[in-house]
């Protein structure tokens, strides 16, 4: 028998930067647990996020592991999703040898393609019916891989690749409260795109893939302002206090109808996801959490967490860093990104 890996890492790839987390799995150990990031930005490698290619990923992948005992440790790789890649399926009790090829067989119709043409992953979730099993599962299309699968073999190390951060980001949130028995709202706001999740302990989870993240917000606030695209996100993570016009965040935001509409229609359409959970189930969501890289900027943190007359619900930011990494003091420009990357290191 293999003998199991003391040391777990989580990569998360996304469109702004690449995030590791490395988690020793003995207790003793756990002092030498790391959180680090590569930002394609902040590397000044690119001046839009438009302009990262495969070269300037497998560079900081390289990079960010070279700080790492990676060839000792199991691997988890995340790659950021373009669509909603997220499926829950209700299954008769099988045994667990037999689930991988079951799930197969449930995927050829969810799937535009041919099942063959993709990879998968799953998580098993808190059983809600007798003699079934509930399963979380995401996809990734192959020849999205193929290229990562290679960098990795020129590492001498093999890893799991999982398309999603919805699935390792709601797998940690359910381990961070395995009592929770209300129903809560998770949204994770990210770079090029968000995704919320209603979690019911009595109902299957629902997802919602939104085509919103804080790129969305630079691009829409660089034209306007007439100023650089990489400006605006110093300027959102609190690195920079006005732009080289003299002006104020909170100025280029108020000014910016288009990134009201913004907010306010996702906003609503999470209400509505809501709402249509409380008629479907007959459960209320009473309270949203909220993680991601987005929160870094405190006009959005206050969007979403300080007002409930927007969500409707009370909300608060979530950050497993404080159950995980307690040791570790994450730069408040670089806070609330980790959670996918934990969430790969933990499975």
């Amino acid at each position: 028998m293999a003998k199991a890996k003391k040391i777990r890492i989580g990569v998360d790839i996304g469109t702004n930067s690449i995030k590791v987390a490395s988690y020793f799995t003995k207790k003793k150990s756990r002092k030498f647990n790391q959180l680090l990031k590569y930002d394609f930005l902040e590397e000044d490698i690119v001046t839009d996020i438009r302009e990262v290619n495969e070269t300037h990923i497998m560079n900081g992948l390289k990079k960010v592991l070279s700080e790492l005992p990676y060839k000792r440790a199991d691997m988890n790789v995340g790659l950021s999703a373009s669509f909603q890649n997220t499926f829950f399926l209700q299954l008769p009790q099988i045994a667990s040898h037999e689930l991988k090829q079951a799930l197969f067989w449930e995927l050829a119709p969810l799937l535009s393609e041919p099942v063959d043409n993709y990879d998968y992953d799953y998580a098993i979730l808190p059983q809600t019916a007798k003699k079934k099993v509930n399963v979380l599962l995401a996809v990734i299309h192959k020849n999205r891989i193929e290229w990562l699968q290679k960098v990795f073999k020129s590492l001498s190390t093999s890893m799991s690749v999982l398309e999603t951060s919805t699935l390792p980001t709601i797998d940690l949130f359910q381990r961070s409260n395995p009592k929770m028995s209300e129903v809560v709202g998770v949204l994770q706001l990210g770079g090029s795109n968000s995704h919320y999740t209603i979690v019911d302990p009595g109902q299957h989870p629902e997802f919602l893939y939104l085509p919103f993240g804080g790129n969305n917000l630079n691009r829409t606030i660089a034209k306007a302002a007439d100023i650089p695209f990489a400006e605006v996100e110093y300027l959102r993570r609190g690195i920079l206090e006005t732009s080289t016009s003299d002006i104020p965040l909170t100025t280029l935001y108020m000014e910016n109808q288009k990134v009201e509409n913004q907010l306010k229609d996702l906003a609503l359409t999470i209400r509505k996801l809501n709402f249509r959970h409380f008629y479907n189930a007959g459960q209320k969501v009473e309270k949203l959490y909220v993680t991601g890289g987005l929160l870094n900027d405190s006009f959005i943190r206050s969007f979403f967490t300080l007002s409930e007359k927007i969500m409707e619900i009370p909300a608060e930011v979530w950050d497993p860093i404080e159950d995980y990494y307690p040791d570790i003091t994450v730069d408040t420009s670089n806070a609330h990104q980790y959670s996918t990357a934990i969430g790969l290191s933990l499975r």
